[in-house]
């Protein structure tokens, strides 16, 4: 443990003895941050000391210009009106702290007291805490609070991409942080495995897909993804095949102008007269397209193949235009299934609601296939969540608290929370919170045939939250579209009278977006996780064959893994979490600039200077060594209070639920070793300068190793 403040006994001008006594530096502390409260502390016994009372906003430091250190213009504020006392009271606060023989320097300058940090103190003191803990320095007291962190929540029978990657790794990086800060922290993890996209997906394999899945079982996952995909796409044929029609008969293709010749293609295609008669009328007066309108079940069929012929016409007469050829590749991509899918469209849906019903009696074969099929989704996510070093204690589902759910929808309406509004169970909040304003409106718990709602098992988990894990608060890791309803949630929780509603806290983040927009699992356009972490390992490995071809076959396995990783994860956290990530292949892969291989090289080149010194019989710095920077250059005071400061981030960001703060840290660590490399030799200079530079090279290294282990990045000792 460093001590900064010792007790000091001082003598004044006078006969009364000065005793400043401090307390013990915390472990692990925020040096300069001591310091600074070193000088609030003296200069507050100082004036006690001459006799004077202390101002009731207390002491205000601001930075001094060009030096290492902190003034005050407490004796202005003591001095008040009366000018000519400021310099007096000035001096008499100098000489106290002079003789407290602490600081480099106490100057009196235009009535402020100026405290000159000594610089060789203070980097011993945070060198020699920062090797003497290792990768504890800046770990905080235990607080006493029992968080639980709810992330890391993809559907199930879905494919995992880089829009929950983001949701993912800000969670396990918040909770790293937090049990770093001294919280007692429970990862949970919730899983949507229940629900309308479970449902199509198991009737999409029960319908056409019986019997097949893939022989290796990393591929399963990815296989229910397709099914997903395919199923969504089935179950909207219909509607995309009349929103289609629609567009282009509202848009152009001047179908209104060839009404004979469409009317002869479609008789000689066995359309009926009405039916003729009807897709004319719509086709002149630009109607709304419905397929119900139409009797006979070859309309549209028949009516398609015009489509298609129309299209092929126009882009022969305009192949300039390129709405015209936008319509045609859409036509082409309906056109391959439409004649397999066209009629048995038609009742696919109802095939769906009767599956959804046999769930809901949990009809043994469908409930096995359920629980099958889920398993294949849960191994894909172990296996992704251990590849990125994902904490998980707890795993919650949502089929877990359907029926907790629905009884606590029946408690909630037999307590008067909750009341039946046109059929439907709802939580009026503002009337129940008795606000005269609207603010949080109403929030139905419970469909009116009985079916759940996410409100309905969020307030089950919740219970289950507070009742059986006794948690003090609760951070829900969850995407900033749902911030209104999140708030709701954490209302009604208050009218259930749980205290901890008060410390639900929503730590919401912007969506992971495409360049041509947003991505979408029912489109099947989502980046996969898989595809995104293949391709930045190969092109990591392809990095450090090129730099470093020298390196044992293991290692460069091993150093790719990290960068690649490293990249992946840093992308994620670089950026406030409330503004959008667009994902590009080439920003992702980075490797230059505000990257996470730039702030693991800064580590890496670290690691080969003390490698450097050990192989040429220079002794390594410890956690006794002393660092003695009498004529500090700019760049070891910029580093060395980067290094003091990291305690203080660490704090800060799980105060404030904020990645971010360690993400922007290691980056403005490697720039400010960086600056120091360039500016100040290491190995070339003479001691003390050299083990001085030594130790600040060791003590970046490891809070560098620190800091990246909280955004779950490892920091390789070789690039």
């Amino acid at each position: 443990m460093v001590t900064l403040n010792n007790d000091h006994e001082v003598r004044n001008r006078g006969t009364q003895p000065f005793v400043l006594s401090l307390p013990s530096s915390p472990e692990g502390g925020p040096m300069l941050e001591q310091e600074e409260a070193y000088a609030a502390h003296a200069v507050t016994e100082a004036v006690r000391a001459m006799g004077l009372e202390m101002p009731a906003k207390g002491i205000a430091f601001r930075n001094i210009p060009d030096q290492w250190g902190v003034g005050t213009a407490i004796a202005m504020q003591l001095a008040g009106k009366d000018r000519a006392r400021v310099a007096e009271i000035a001096e008499g606060i100098a000489a106290h702290l002079r003789a407290l023989d602490h600081f480099a320097e106490v100057q009196v300058t235009n009535g402020y007291v100026n405290c000159i940090f000594d610089v060789s103190k203070v980097a011993t003191a945070v060198v020699r805490s920062v090797l003497a803990m290792g990768a504890d320095y800046g770990r905080g007291a235990p607080v006493g609070e029992r968080v639980m962190i709810e992330y890391a929540q993809p559907n199930t029978h879905k494919e995992f991409h880089v829009g929950h990657l983001r949701n993912t790794v800000l969670g396990a990086a918040l909770v790293r942080i937090m049990r770093f800060a001294g919280y007692e922290v429970v990862a949970a993890s919730y899983p949507g495995d229940i629900g309308a996209h479970v449902i199509r997906c198991l009737w999409c394999y029960r319908e056409f897909h019986a019997g097949e899945e893939p022989a290796a079982q990393s591929e399963r996952g990815r296989w229910l993804g397709d099914l997903y995909v395919e199923s969504t796409n089935r179950l909207a044929f219909r509607k995309d095949i009349v929103d289609f029609i629609a567009e282009i008969v509202r848009d152009d293709l001047a179908f209104a102008n060839k009404t004979d010749v469409l009317m002869r293609q479609l008789i000689q295609q066995g359309v009926t007269s009405g039916d003729v008669s009807r897709m004319m009328a719509v086709l002149v007066n630009h109607k709304a397209f419905a397929v119900e309108s139409f009797t006979g079940e070859n309309t549209v069929p028949a009516f398609w193949k015009v489509v298609g012929q129309e299209l092929r016409t126009e882009l022969l007469r305009h192949p300039e235009d390129p709405a015209t050829a936008v319509w045609c590749e859409t036509y082409q991509r309906l056109d391959a299934t439409f004649d397999a899918w066209w009629v048995p469209s038609e009742h696919w849906e109802a095939d769906v609601r009767t599956l959804f019903a046999a769930w809901d009696r949990k009809d043994p074969d469908v409930v096995a296939l359920w629980e099958r099929t889920r398993q294949w989704s849960l191994d894909e996510f172990h296996r992704i969540f251990a590849q990125l070093g994902v904490p998980i204690d707890v795993y919650f589902f949502e089929s877990e608290v359907e029926e907790p759910g629905r009884a606590i929808v029946q408690d909630l309406l037999e307590r008067g929370i909750a009341e039946v509004s046109d059929g439907l169970p709802v939580v009026k909040i503002d009337e129940k919170l008795g606000l005269g304003k609207e603010m949080y409106r109403v929030l139905p718990i419970l469909r009116s045939d009985g079916t759940t709602l996410y409100a309905t098992k969020d307030l089950a988990l919740a219970q289950v939250k507070f009742d059986e894990y006794h948690i003090d608060r609760s951070v829900y890791v969850i995407d900033a579209r749902q911030g209104p309803y999140m708030q709701q949630l954490f209302k009604v929780l208050e009218l259930m009278g749980f205290p901890q509603a008060s410390k639900c806290f929503h730590l919401s983040y912007e969506l992971v977006r495409l360049p041509e927009g947003l991505m979408s699992s029912r489109s099947g356009n989502a980046v996969r996780y898989d595809d995104v972490a293949n391709e930045v390992l190969r092109r990591a490995r392809a990095a450090v064959e090129e730099k470093n071809p020298e390196l044992p076959e293991e290692t460069k396995a091993a150093v790719a893994q990290a960068v690649g990783l490293g990249a992946i994860i840093y992308g994620m956290v670089d950026r406030d979490n409330n503004k959008e990530i667009t994902f590009d292949w080439e920003t992702a892969l980075s490797f230059d600039g505000h990257a996470a291989p730039y702030i693991q090289y800064a580590h890496a080149r670290a690691c080969r200077i003390l490698e450097r010194a050990a192989r040429d019989g220079i002794a390594l710095p410890d956690a006794t060594s002393a660092v003695l920077l009498p004529e500090p250059a700019p760049e070891e005071l910029a580093l060395l209070a980067q290094i003091g400061d990291f305690p203080t981030e660490v704090r800060r960001a799980a105060e404030g639920y904020k990645p971010l703060t360690i993400a922007n840290y290691v980056y403005d660590l490697a720039t400010r070793f960086a600056d120091f490399y360039q500016a100040c030799p290491v190995l070339q200079v003479e001691d003390p300068a050299r083990a001085a530079r030594l130790a600040l090279v060791a003590a970046t290294a490891q809070v560098l190793m620190n800091g990246l282990a909280l955004l779950g990045i490892h920091a390789p000792d070789a690039m």
